[in-house]
């Protein structure tokens, strides 16, 4: 499914998403960098959620981390330092997820008067032009080939369940974030095949708020061919380890 016949070298795009820093798994992070320096990807994407606004959820919050968000938005623009230093010159889009989306409607519903200051900006607060980073935001799901990708806002039980929504709700190929699992859908009609993607999360499988939940670390690489087609690569990280074209990966040290 999804091979071209053209010898034209495809582009290999890597898709991260759901680190919800400052949650985000520090030695998973560094494994996703380790292998962008490694493998030299086309693109990066980064699929929503990269922040948590922990501090804006209408959920009861802990108070010593109320006043944290400029932290926050600091260990965000530390964390794009370092994948510009193992990717300097690749190509980044930054797609809104619906925790990002925490802080606009925070603005609308408490200080709307506020809302429309350059300074609040979402590429101003994380200085996204210095970093070469492109935004996207979460009501506009870009193609690559013939690939959506999209944060996502369908939720269903089990892996590959949402994969499927979100191939219902688009009616296409689809690669989202948003579920914390990683899964594919696959479905064929007379015109041909279609697929649809989780991708999994970068965060801690331990949250406060949930006990032992349905979550699987990873991320895919979607190879994009001359022709648009593509095929999908996901990468499950299980206690720090995975597998990837038949070579084993560890952790060299887990990061606390």
């Amino acid at each position: 499914m999804h091979r071209s016949r053209s010898k034209t070298r495809p582009e290999m795009h890597v898709v991260l998403s759901d680190q919800h820093i400052p949650y985000q798994d520090k030695t998973i992070e560094a494994m996703t960098l380790s292998f962008i320096k490694e493998h030299r990807p086309s693109a990066i994407h980064l699929l929503g959620d990269i922040l948590d606004f922990y501090q804006l959820s209408r959920f009861d919050k802990d108070p010593a981390r109320a006043t944290k968000v400029e932290s926050d938005l600091e260990d965000a623009q530390l964390y794009f330092n370092r994948i510009r230093k193992v990717a300097p010159r690749t190509p980044i889009v930054y797609s809104l997820g619906n925790h990002e989306i925490r802080f606009r409607r925070f603005l609308h519903a408490n200080a709307k008067e506020l809302a429309g200051l350059e300074c609040l900006d979402f590429k101003k607060l994380l200085n996204l032009e210095h970093f070469g980073i492109k935004l996207v935001d979460e009501m506009h799901p870009y193609y690559v080939g013939k690939l959506l990708f999209t944060h996502g806002e369908v939720v269903r039980k089990w892996s590959g369940a949402s994969a499927r929504g979100n191939y219902e709700k688009f009616g296409g190929n689809v690669i989202c974030g948003h579920v914390h699992r990683l899964g594919a859908f696959y479905h064929t009609t007379m015109e041909g095949s279609y697929g649809a993607w989780e991708n999994g999360c970068l965060c801690s499988l331990k949250p406060e708020y949930m006990i032992a939940p349905d979550w699987q670390n990873g991320w895919s690489v979607v190879w994009k061919m001359a022709n648009g087609y593509f095929h999908v690569d996901q990468i499950c990280v299980d206690r720090h380890q995975y597998v990837y074209q038949g070579k084993l990966k560890r952790a060299k040290r887990i990061i606390r």
